[in-house]
């Protein structure tokens, strides 16, 4: 029979409570404490005083400078001439290169002179002299109106890049007058333009093979120059990252393990060593963590490197879109630690951990990173609150910093501390059900066990029936038996009784005759 399982115990359960909650309340306090050592180390420490920066991020975007919002000054002075309206004195003065091409007009009326044909690059016909233009495939005009140019190259940068070889086509004076400043796309749309320069399909087909490869050219050197711009601060910033977290490990360990110390030391008053040989074997003890965490300060190196090189390129990728100030700079690069972890945790959970720790955690990380963002925040509003009072004012600035880590850190950890109650909660819920379930599943057990009881004594009940009919026929069978021995004897004795019943006849039959004989004998 099956064992019946015994509900779990409401004293039991009470018990559990009390330890949890007294075990959540220890945590908090030690949360407490490595929280503010964080955000003092980290946040407000570390990261201002190895990081410059700037509103909308370490590498320049259009959305931004429309807002004059630069990295540097090269930016700045690139950009000044995107919002002007263009002229001809734009074009000549900030634009065109005419000695770029001088060479090739030189050795073009050379050839001619020489009796050569030189085919226009446009329609592939031969070409008079005097009557030849350098045509910008890519317009000066719709040069100046792309505002990427502007940002990422300097004047004479852009000169160069708009007037070679790849944007210059030599064709005829005619149709470059014709094209003025528009872009092929918009003459070959034009019917009337085709028409009058008698554009076959082959010449259309080659004019947008040039325009296709001059515009290639120049999108190219703007993405080889942004790519550039976003290693380069990328790298940057991916090395003070590395260091950052490498510096934060070891010196949250060695705080920690001084304050251990000091603990300790201030316990251990009776002993009888030195001073000053207390305090170096405390030094060895703490240089001995420090060390022991070296590994991981180098992981952690390794991972903040990485994570430095992501939140540059994530920071230029929100500023496209919109302006980040330098306080949102900073806390996407802290985050991205924390973001870091929860993504591995979703990724490549532990094994064994159940889909509740798992979202437990996740969401531990992420209100961290929360609170530390709203810190920051926050912190030019405690730094104008401490500049408002006169005798406070000298020290603005680190004791902002100082309150803010504190508020910080001891927000974080509530903020955990009731992320845990709360699913506590959920879990203790979810047990409570269970145990309700449980409950029930014992009591039908108890239930199908009786039965099973029962069902058990029907069976032995069953066979003993069997038994009693199997007698019952054996019985039946011997008194048939006897039965049929019975009237097999009866018949017997019947034959039996008349035979003695003829016998005794013929006995009697035989006295009578010698009663008549003696008789007749008398007689005589």
């Amino acid at each position: 029979m099956n064992d019946i399982r015994t509900p779990t115990s409401p004293g039991n359960s009470l018990k559990r409570e009390s330890e949890l909650r007294d075990e959540r309340l220890q945590q908090l306090m030690d949360s407490c404490q490595q929280e503010v050592l964080r955000q003092i180390i980290g946040p407000f420490g570390l990261t201002p005083a190895m990081f410059d920066d700037k509103d909308g991020g370490n590498v320049a975007t259009v959305h931004n400078a429309d807002k004059s919002i630069f990295p540097d000054e090269a930016h700045a002075e690139n950009y000044a001439l995107a919002g002007e309206e263009y002229s001809q004195e734009m074009r000549q003065k900030h634009w065109d290169d005419k000695k770029s091409r001088g060479e090739t007009h030189k050795n073009i009326n050379t050839d001619l002179d020489s009796g050569k044909d030189v085919p226009s690059a446009a329609t592939e016909r031969p070409m008079t002299k005097g009557k030849i233009n350098g045509d910008h495939t890519v317009s000066l005009k719709e040069a100046h109106g792309d505002r990427g140019l502007h940002l990422r190259f300097s004047e004479e940068e852009r000169k160069r890049i708009l007037n070679h070889e790849k944007n210059m086509a030599f064709i005829e004076e005619s149709l470059n007058k014709s094209k003025k400043d528009r872009t092929w796309s918009e003459c070959l749309a034009d019917p009337e333009f085709v028409e009058t320069h008698k554009l076959t399909s082959e010449d259309i087909k080659r004019i947008k093979k040039i325009d296709r490869q001059a515009r290639r050219y120049i999108q190219g050197e703007k993405n080889k120059r942004l790519a550039g711009e976003l290693v380069s601060s990328g790298a940057k910033e991916a090395g003070r990252n590395a260091l950052r977290q490498a510096l934060g490990v070891v010196l949250h360990e060695f705080v920690n393990g001084s304050f251990a110390e000091i603990k300790m030391q201030l316990q251990d008053r009776q002993d009888e060593k030195n001073l000053i040989d207390r305090l170096v074997e405390s030094l060895k003890r703490v240089m001995n963590r420090v060390i022991n965490k070296l590994k991981t300060a180098l992981e952690a190196a390794i991972q903040g490197g990485v994570q430095g090189f992501i939140s540059n390129l994530l920071t230029f990728l929100i500023n496209t879109l919109i302006t980040t100030s330098r306080k949102v700079v900073a806390i996407i690069r802290e985050s991205m630690q924390s973001l870091w972890r929860a993504i591995k945790l979703l990724v490549n959970p532990p094994a064994g951990l159940s889909a509740l720790e798992i979202t437990r955690e996740v969401t531990k990380i992420i209100a961290a990173v929360v609170a530390t963002g709203l810190g920051m925040l926050l912190e030019e509003s405690v730094k104008g609150f401490i500049m408002g009072l006169p005798f406070l004012a000298p020290i603005a600035d680190v004791l902002a910093t100082g309150l803010t880590a504190i508020m910080t850190g001891i927000a974080g950890a509530l903020i955990v501390y009731g992320i845990d109650r709360m699913f506590d909660w959920l879990s203790t819920t979810g047990s409570e059900l269970l145990a309700a379930h449980e409950t029930q599943l014992d009591a039908q057990a108890a239930v199908v066990g009786r039965l099973e009881t029962w069902l058990g004594l029907q069976f032995e009940n069953s066979r003993l029936y069997d038994d009693c009919a199997a007698g019952y026929r054996q019985l039946q069978q011997s008194f048939s038996v006897i039965s049929f021995q019975m009237e097999t004897a009866v018949i017997a004795a019947e034959a039996s009784v008349q035979s003695h019943g003829n016998a005794v006849a013929v006995i009697e039959t035989q006295i009578e005759r010698r009663q008549r004989l003696a008789a007749v004998l008398n007689s005589l």
